[in-house]
């Protein structure tokens, strides 16, 4: 019988993920290209580049709330929660 290995990932590490995936949506919702092969940081630096600024809030460890503003005007927002199984929700 083979087992299957469990790759136990850090939370932080499934926080930067979810966020990661979230701003590339984001990114494809709000006209940006070139954001597919993209990492986190050079996600964030696209939006700046675009007129746009995000805010990632991570002060309520180990939850993460993520706003994306245009001009001053915020447009988008999601909260990412971590559960006790250790998985990452969006509420």
């Amino acid at each position: 019988m083979t087992q299957k290995k469990k790759s136990i990932v850090d939370t932080s590490d499934k926080l930067q993920h979810s966020t990661n995936v979230l701003l590339k949506r984001w990114a494809g919702l709000s006209g940006l290209y070139g954001y597919k092969s993209m990492e986190l940081d050079e996600v964030l630096a696209l939006f700046k580049a675009g007129g746009w600024k995000v805010v990632i809030d991570d002060s309520q460890s180990p939850n993460r709330t993520v706003e994306l503003y245009k001009e001053e005007k915020r447009v988008r927002r999601e909260k990412f929660i971590v559960d006790e199984a250790g998985r990452v929700r969006m509420v």
